[in-house]
C-alpha cells in the first residue's frame, strides 16, 4: 500500500510512524481531559508519561525479538545483536508493550500511594479512542496483514514486507471497523449506565475486555509469520486469557458494588 506517506529531501516519513505519532497525541490529549473531568493530579502524568511512551515500546520491541529469535539471532555475532535495535523493521508486540505499561503504573501508583485502579480508569477509555487511528496506519503500511483469502473484501498488498502475494484478509481494517463499535458500545455503557463510573476499575476492565476481544478475532484471520503453539498463533492464547480475565473481573467488580 503505502510504507511512506511522504519524503523531503533525504527525509523519509513512514506512514505507521506518522500515525503511531497522531494516535499517541490523541491518547494525551483525551487522558488530559480525563483527569481534568476527575480532577486528578497532572503531577502524577507529567512525571511518568514519557518514561510510560518509552516503555511501551521498549516492552512492545522487547516481545517481539523473544518471540522471534530464531530470526533475529540465526547466528551469534554482533550484527545479528545489533538487528534488535533495528526498529525500523517494526517489529513490535502489542501486547508485550501494554503489559509493560501495566507493570510500570502498577509499581509507580505504589510507589506514590496512588489508586492504580483509578489511574486504569483515566487511561483505558483515551487509549481505546486512539487505536483506530493506529490501525489505519498498519492498513496503509501493511502491518499485520491477514490470511489468503478468495472474498471480494481481500487485499493484494505490495510491500516487500508482505510474504503473502495473493489477495488477503484485511485484518486491520476488520480490527479498526470492530474498535469504532466497541468505542460506541462504551459510550453507550457509560450513559445508561453511569454507576459504572463510579466502580473503580470496572471502566478499565471492560475497555480491556473489548480490546482483547477483538485482538482475538484479529489473530484467528492473521496470516504475518508469529510463535506459534500447536498450530496456534501465540496472540489468539494471550488475548484469550487476558478476555477471559478482563471480563470476569468486571462481572465481580458489578457484583460487588451491588
Amino acid at each position: 500500500m503505502y510504507p511512506t506517506l511522504f519524503k523531503i529531501g533525504p527525509f523519509v516519513f513512514g506512514t505507521i510512524w506518522i500515525f503511531v505519532g497522531i494516535s499517541v497525541y490523541v491518547f494525551l490529549k483525551l487522558l488530559v481531559k480525563a483527569i481534568q473531568k476527575n480532577r486528578g493530579d497532572f503531577k502524577f502524568l507529567y512525571q511518568n508519561s514519557t518514561a510510560l511512551i518509552i516503555g511501551f515500546f521498549i516492552g512492545a520491541r522487547f516481545t517481539h525479538v523473544a518471540t522471534n529469535f530464531s530470526y533475529y539471532f540465526y547466528d551469534f555475532s554482533l550484527h545479528s545483536f545489533l538487528s534488535t535495535f533495528t526498529i525500523w523493521d517494526k517489529g513490535f508486540s502489542f501486547w508485550g508493550g501494554l503489559i509493560t505499561v501495566l507493570f510500570m503504573i502498577y509499581m509507580k501508583t505504589r510507589t506514590r500511594k496512588e489508586s492504580f485502579k483509578k489511574w486504569m480508569d483515566y487511561m483505558t477509555e483515551p487509549f481505546l479512542y486512539a487505536l483506530p487511528i493506529a490501525y489505519l496506519g498498519k492498513f496503509l503500511d501493511g502491518m499485520g496483514y491477514g490470511t489468503k483469502t478468495d472474498l471480494p473484501i481481500g487485499i493484494a498488498f505490495k510491500n516487500m514486507n508482505v510474504s503473502i502475494i495473493d489477495p488477503v484478509h484485511p485484518t486491520q481494517i476488520y480490527s479498526m471497523t470492530l474498535l469504532i463499535i466497541a468505542i460506541l458500545i462504551f459510550r453507550h455503557v457509560q450513559k445508561s449506565k453511569p454507576k459504572l463510573r463510579q466502580i473503580k476499575g470496572a471502566r478499565s476492565s471492560f475497555a480491556i475486555g473489548l480490546i482483547s476481544t477483538i485482538l482475538l478475532i484479529e489473530h484467528l484471520f492473521r496470516g504475518d509469520p508469529t510463535v506459534e503453539i500447536f498450530n496456534v498463533r501465540a496472540g489468539v492464547y494471550i488475548s484469550l486469557v487476558i478476555a477471559i480475565a478482563s471480563w470476569i473481573y468486571l462481572i465481580k467488580n458489578i457484583k460487588k458494588s451491588k
